[in-house]
């Protein structure tokens, strides 16, 4: 049970890191940042997934690829979705090719209903938990609390690392 606590709470240090450096070294926000942030940082949920079935190299590629994917895909929409729309679009895209890397890795990809259930739970249930905890980035801007992000970040994170890692979550 341990294991399951600690899957989104490592990648909530990835997460806070992050924050940590857009915030703290000013980065500006531009295509190039937001994509290797999405590379990095879904890394570890690559990571995450290929401990899970002992094939780490894979799942951090798998990883990296479902986050440039999803980077490059908000960037792609924003101008026609608007902010939302396109971080509500990218962020199903990145929680479904992440179940698909799942599945890739135990060898369930053929098999759709293996990863489009954990993927569409993911995809949900990460979303309520995300925009639960939104305001770490707005509530105190002048006095960031980085326990609280990463409380915050395993928060919004543990859900659809859960869909992904529990075993039989679909038939």
């Amino acid at each position: 049970m341990l294991i399951h606590i600690a899957r989104p709470v490592f990648v909530a240090l990835v997460a806070t890191l992050g924050d940590f450096i857009w915030f703290e070294y000013g980065v500006r926000h531009t295509t190039l940042h937001g994509v290797v942030h999405g590379a990095v940082l879904l890394l570890a949920v690559g990571l995450v997934l290929g401990h899970h079935t002992g094939a780490l190299v894979r799942g951090a590629f798998g990883g990296i690829v479902a986050g440039v994917a999803g980077a490059l895909a908000f960037y792609a929409v924003v101008g026609l979705a608007g902010y939302l729309g396109a971080l509500i679009a990218a962020w199903v895209l990145m929680w479904m090719m992440l179940a698909a890397v799942a599945a890739w890795l135990r060898g369930d990809l053929m098999k759709p209903r293996r990863w489009a259930v954990p993927g569409v739970l993911a995809a949900v249930g990460s979303g309520i938990t995300f925009y639960l905890v939104s305001g770490i980035w707005t509530d105190h801007p002048e006095a960031r609390n980085y326990l609280w992000h990463l409380v915050a970040w395993t928060i919004a994170w543990a859900p659809g690392i859960f869909a992904l890692t529990w075993k039989d979550i679909t038939p």
